[in-house]
């Protein structure tokens, strides 16, 4: 690995660097880029004879966010099953928590003061409108307080349901304690399925329980299942075979087609059976270990704050430029204009604030520079 990637390749506290998953994070931030993007530029286009070609799976970007709940799931899954399953240390609450605290936390809180400060400077937003939104930003109620996304920083929601994943992963983490491996994921597949179920006869229902984890509780547990997958059966050491190539063939567009309440149903199945292949074929999991992929997933928590507010900044610059008159060249001059700008600016944010912040000892460090600049 080259020094420039080392230098922007993720920290691993616990040791344990599964390369996949950060692959997989950057299918996850990339799709979830497109989409919001392709909004942006559907809006703004001057492309007169515009095509819907791309626009159909372009819209249903936004199942990366799904993406990332499975993985959380998968993440924060693995340490209680290999406690309940292999044996594993137990896992003590107040370091698990403060662990969740210092590495996500002080990004965020950096990120949210930039917002505010464009909003306040660039748009003439009032500070004192804003406060209570902050404020409720700050603590991951505000789409439970205000019924909506962050005024702040829109796509905040999504982190406001991954902290309530991390308050209940404890809790629903005791699954792993039936014994019976069939037993144990017929009980996580059966709760996948009555979710998804329960919320299609529920679609219209409140914003405040759409944006929260009532909504998003399948795709974490498919996490799960993947967890427990990777431990049991597979022993953290997956072997390839080239049949798995096919289903992530077969797969992988399948979750991001259009489809009804029936997609919406079957979608945490279609990851699982995508994560899985990405670890077990021979072509796909060559493209997920690749350095560069995984070094940009790796800094996906950078690129999600900030891709939404440098959207509209690119844009009210690039907009003028296009490529003939359909709007699919138009939109891929537009990402060409804009990825390479997302990119500088979150590895600039990611060395310098969330880099760091991966150090388990972090606040101990700084504790001692602190304390060093009062000593004589």
């Amino acid at each position: 690995m080259s020094r420039a990637l080392l230098q922007l390749r993720r920290i691993t506290s616990s040791g344990r660097f599964v390369p996949e998953i950060d692959g997989l994070r950057f299918v996850a931030i990339t799709s979830v880029v497109l989409y919001h993007l392709h909004g942006f530029v559907w809006a703004n286009r001057v492309a007169h004879d515009a095509h819907d070609s791309f626009r159909a799976m372009a819209q249903h970007g936004y199942r990366g966010v799904n993406l990332f709940y499975a993985i959380s799931g998968f993440i924060l899954g693995l340490p209680f099953a290999a406690h309940y399953l292999s044996g594993g240390p137990a896992i003590p609450l107040r370091p698990y928590f403060l662990r969740r605290l210092t590495r996500l936390e002080p990004p965020y809180i950096v990120n949210l003061a930039i917002c505010f400060t464009l909003l306040v400077l660039a748009s003439g937003a009032s500070v004192r409108a804003l406060l209570l939104h902050i404020g409720a930003s700050l603590v991951y109620l505000h789409s439970l307080w205000f019924g909506q996304p962050s005024t702040i920083n829109p796509v905040a929601w999504t982190l406001e349901v991954e902290v309530q994943f991390y308050c209940l992963a404890p809790v629903l983490a005791v699954i792993f304690r039936i014994r019976s491996r069939a037993a144990r994921r017929a009980a996580l597949a059966g709760i996948v399925l009555l979710a998804g179920i329960v919320q299609t006869l529920y679609w219209d229902g409140p914003a405040r329980v759409k944006l929260s984890i009532l909504f998003a509780i399948q795709f974490f547990l498919a996490g799960f299942l993947l967890a427990d997958i990777y431990l049991v059966d597979w022993n953290e050491r997956p072997a390839a075979h080239w049949p798995w190539d096919l289903v992530s063939l077969l797969c992988w567009p399948l979750v991001f087609v259009p489809g009804d309440a029936a997609v919406w149903v079957c979608l945490p199945f279609l990851i699982l059976a995508a994560y899985i292949s990405a670890f077990r074929g021979v072509v796909f999991n060559s493209l997920f270990r690749n350095q560069v992929v995984t070094t940009v997933g790796g800094m996906c928590y950078t690129i999600y704050l900030f891709h939404y507010q440098l959207i509209p900044a690119v844009l009210r610059f690039s907009k003028a430029f296009h490529l003939g008159s359909g709007f699919d060249a138009y939109f891929a001059l537009q990402f060409l204009i804009y990825a390479p700008i997302l990119l500088l600016v979150s590895c600039l944010y990611f060395v310098v604030v969330e880099r760091p912040c991966m150090s388990r000892d972090w606040p101990r460090r700084a504790r001692y520079r602190i304390a060093g600049l009062f000593r004589p």
